[in-house]
């Protein structure tokens, strides 16, 4: 087949990544893709596919059989294309953003067109039928080779252990002050716990003000990530429930990095039981699960292992055809729905 993307902006997010890791997977498999954006290529390693940036105007595509739209903006941008059936990539409703708030009458008339959605996550797929009367077939990211477990063994946490906190902290949906404060606590019960960030932006004054970071990684490469990560002793996924999937948990479960996380509908998928789950934005919950883990050697030993059996669920080989099976299935739908 031949398959459009219609990104907003080369922006480096986990969004993209996921887009440029389906992108791979169809590429592997014969297909031809095209990735339109307004901006150049981006640096992202492992991506080799055609790249068409939008700046000069609207871009020279032959007849595709699937142009799929992904953030709320580039639905009409996908219509305007008009070279094929449109179908919604969807990774998160937009409409519940705090920040995105005075845009929420457009973003609602955007999805309220009658256009079939890829869901990151089944809960999403619920929504866009309950909300929006919009059918939709699920077609998860594939696991990042880059995230494995260390091969250095492990008896048990560090004495003094590092925590892992993703994401941007001024975004209210992934809940880093929650993860932060939990950390406080933990240090006030007796854990030297050091504290590494990674995120797309920098170190903002009201952060370093609740808590320092100890390391912090802003926009680097992933394989940086990869191994920061997998050097860690926990990690906390805060997010709220607006949170379309968790790819920063998804990655901590490959590396046998033990996590605790907010109990949301994504996290409950994706978990599969493997991680504990604590109301969002309840620090002393966060807190209470990290101190039993750190505080039983054993016990961290077997989240480590639970963890990573439930992330295999995500290897590309599984995710694959999937992917493929929702493609086929929201492509048939667009049609249907244009005859």
């Amino acid at each position: 087949m031949r398959i459009t993307y219609v990104l907003a902006t080369p922006e480096l997010n986990g969004g993209h990544k996921v887009v440029f890791q389906h992108v791979g997977l169809l590429r592997a498999a014969g297909h031809e893709v095209t990735v339109v954006a307004e901006g150049p290529r981006p640096a992202w390693p492992g991506f080799d596919g055609a790249w068409l940036d939008t700046t000069a105007g609207r871009p020279d595509l032959p007849a595709q059989d699937l142009v799929i739209a992904t953030f709320w903006t580039t639905l009409p941008v996908a219509r305007r294309l008009a070279v094929g059936p449109v179908v919604h990539f969807c990774q998160g409703y937009e409409g519940g953003l705090v920040h995105l708030a005075p845009l929420l009458p457009q973003i609602e008339e955007v999805y309220a067109w009658p256009v079939p959605a890829l869901v990151v996550s089944p809960h999403l797929g619920d929504f866009l039928r309950e909300r929006f009367g919009r059918p939709s077939a699920v077609a998860p990211p594939p696991l990042d080779p880059l995230f494995r477990p260390s091969r250095l063994p492990r008896s048990g946490p560090r004495r003094r252990p590092w925590i892992a906190v993703p994401g941007i902290f001024e975004a209210e949906v992934k809940g880093v002050p929650t993860a932060l404060e939990a950390v406080r606590r933990l240090r006030e019960w007796g854990h030297a716990a050091r504290v590494l960030r990674f995120t797309f932006l920098p170190l903002s004054p009201a952060e370093k003000t609740l808590l320092a970071p100890d390391r912090y990684l802003c926009g680097v490469p992933p394989e940086e990530v990869a191994r920061a990560l997998r050097r860690c002793d926990l990690l906390f996924f805060p997010s709220r429930s607006e949170e379309g999937f968790g790819l920063p948990l998804l990655e901590a479960m490959a590396s046998k990095v033990p996590a605790v996380a907010s109990c949301i509908p994504s996290a409950v998928d994706l978990a599969g039981g493997a991680v504990p789950l604590v109301h969002p934005g309840d620090a002393e919950a966060f807190a209470a699960e990290a101190h039993r883990l750190l505080s039983d050697a054993a016990g961290w030993r077997s989240a480590r292992e639970e963890g990573f059996v439930a992330a295999q669920r995500f290897r590309p080989e599984v995710v694959a055809p999937r992917l493929f099976a929702a493609l086929r299935q929201v492509r048939e739908l667009a049609l249907e729905g244009a005859a």
